[in-house]
């Protein structure tokens, strides 16, 4: 397996993960385990504000997930992957765990700034991937 499908996994693993802190959140408040196992027919009332923004950041994670899994998976297969790739995928992950921690932390700007700098490493993916077949 390649590095930047390793990257991959470990967002993917950082996902899962992810589910973890709502959980904690929910189940500390009176009625909160019921509520977990039941079928969650209400919203829980009294949960901490930073098990809110867990749910986000695990959301936004998962949502973003499909795209870098298509975009490294077609880096993967087409053979565009280079060191330019695993410093941007290095990049990427972390930038997903500090947005991950400050979007939990409650950190407005910073949790932006690290998504930013998320983005931007997605798109030298984008990026070598286009260039790859422009240059052809």
């Amino acid at each position: 397996m390649t590095p930047d499908l390793w990257i991959l996994l470990s967002l993917a693993i950082l996902a899962e993960f992810l589910t973890l802190p709502p959980l904690v959140a929910r189940g500390s408040v009176p009625g909160g385990i019921r509520w977990i196992f039941y079928n969650r027919d209400s919203e829980l009332v009294g949960v901490a504000p930073w098990g809110g923004r867990a749910v986000r950041a695990h959301r936004n994670l998962a949502d973003n997930l499909a795209i870098y899994a298509i975009v490294i998976g077609i880096a993967c297969v087409t053979g565009t992957t280079n060191h330019t790739t695993l410093i941007a995928g290095i990049v990427l992950l972390i930038a997903r765990v500090l947005h991950a921690t400050v979007y939990i932390a409650g950190i407005p700007y910073l949790r932006t700034a690290v998504y930013g700098t998320a983005q931007v490493a997605m798109l030298v993916y984008v990026w070598r991937v286009v260039a790859h077949f422009l240059v052809r």
